[in-house]
């Protein structure tokens, strides 16, 4: 079965809607200034990530550049690839500084895939999207600068999430060293194709070799109270990364590959991660397993939506907070602005609750009726929190926009 409900879930910039519906906001919000710049997509930016360079206090951010396919209308399907963005006046203003991980269409071979076979000469594209930068003090010298994000394959009008995708890395010693630097694959989980290392003929992968860690099963150490098998089923996607002194942490989208295939309702999760500092995110023993961050019962409660999505970690006054985006599936899977809620401790999986309920810090939406979150923050951003937004009604111009909340975070 082709994974027709999942192509919508997968990272912002996957909403194969004609029209959004619906929507959220909050009264006597601030107003959203859009963030705008040359250099990226025709189709706009998604997808934001933020950090500091501490030499320099420039803020740099790594984002999702939307363009229009060669094989697709844009009303339809688009590219997307991850650049890079630099600000010097603490958020307010940023300027394109280069590609970081391009989309790469091409021709594909005949594939026997659980998913949906593919036939030779299918078009598609490898997508790149969903990144998290981070500048890591405690790492070997040259890899201080990380970047990672979610790269898959769509043909055939399908994208192909167990099958063929996975978690890309690059390191570098500066932002800019990013540009130039080897992408490796780094995760993957349940599903994966025996040949997503090909090269050539019919896959066409982008990045060779395996995976440097199957995620879903590769791991060994486990903190206490989680279980390592929650796991096993896991299609990750939608990571997010944190910068410690002590560790480098991780979140990240998890759907149970079980019910992917075989019902209508996918189940999906937050899992969280720890790496040690000196942190080697391709050493698997280097990780540990912290534990199941949020389930789509934590959603249902707290916000009345199906899951949480699009995880982002950010440090401010000595606190650590997860922003998520709830996913509302009854009009069309949509994004449903971001929420923020503290976690008793960067070590744990526990986020604060009162009587078992999640306490929301702060939230931020953007115009009702569209698909609005996967946010991202930083403590010295002097406009608050960035959410990004899609609207067809904008073709065709752009129709992925990212704005400055003018919320902040405590």
């Amino acid at each position: 079965m082709k994974y027709t409900r999942l192509s919508i879930l997968f990272g912002a910039v996957l909403l194969m809607l004609g029209a959004c519906a619906g929507g959220s906001s909050s009264n006597n919000t601030p107003t959203p200034v859009r963030v705008t710049f040359s250099g990226a997509g025709d189709l706009g930016i998604f997808d934001p990530s933020v950090t500091r360079d501490p030499f320099t206090g420039d803020l740099w951010m790594s984002y999702s550049s939307v363009e229009t396919s060669i094989f697709y209308a844009p009303s339809v399907y688009w590219a997307v690839s991850i650049r890079l963005a630099s600000s010097r006046d603490n958020g307010v203003t940023w300027q394109d500084e280069g590609l970081l991980a391009d989309k790469a269409e091409t021709t594909f071979g005949a594939m026997t895939i659980p998913e949906g076979n593919v036939t030779a000469g299918d078009t598609g594209i490898w997508q790149s999207e969903t990144s998290s930068l981070i500048y890591d003090p405690m790492a070997t010298p040259g890899e201080e600068w990380k970047l990672i994000w979610f790269q898959y394959m769509h043909a055939n009008s399908t994208s192909y999430f167990a099958s063929y995708s996975w978690i890309a890395m690059k390191t570098a010693s500066t932002p800019a060293g990013l540009i130039a630097a080897t992408a490796v694959k780094l995760f993957g989980g349940a599903g994966l194709a025996v040949d997503n290392d090909n090269t050539a003929t019919p896959v066409f992968s982008p990045i060779g070799t395996t995976p440097v860690i199957q995620l879903n099963t590769g791991l060994s150490n486990v903190a206490a109270g989680a279980t390592l098998t929650d796991l096993n089923l896991c299609v990750f996607a939608e990571p997010g990364l944190h910068a410690a002194a002590s560790a480098v942490y991780l979140a990240i989208f998890c759907a149970d590959a079980s019910t992917i295939p075989t019902t209508g309702n996918i189940t999906e999760y937050l899992e969280y991660f720890k790496c040690a500092s000196p942190c080697d995110m391709t050493d698997a023993t280097k990780w540990e397993y912290l534990g199941r961050l949020l389930t789509p019962t934590d959603a249902q409660a707290a916000t009345g939506d199906d899951h949480f999505q699009a995880p982002s970690l950010v440090e401010k006054n000595g606190k650590t907070y997860l922003i998520v985006t709830p996913v509302d599936t009854t009009v069309g899977n949509r994004y449903n602005g971001c929420r923020v809620y503290e976690f008793t401790s960067v070590d744990s999986n526990l986020l604060v609750r009162r009587s078992g309920d999640l306490v929301e810090v702060k939230r931020t939406d953007g115009v009702s009726g569209t698909h609005n979150g996967a946010c991202a923050d930083h403590k010295d951003m002097r406009r608050g929190i960035l959410f990004s937004e899609f609207d067809l009604a904008h073709l065709p111009d752009e129709t992925f926009r990212i704005f400055q909340s003018n919320v902040r975070i405590r």
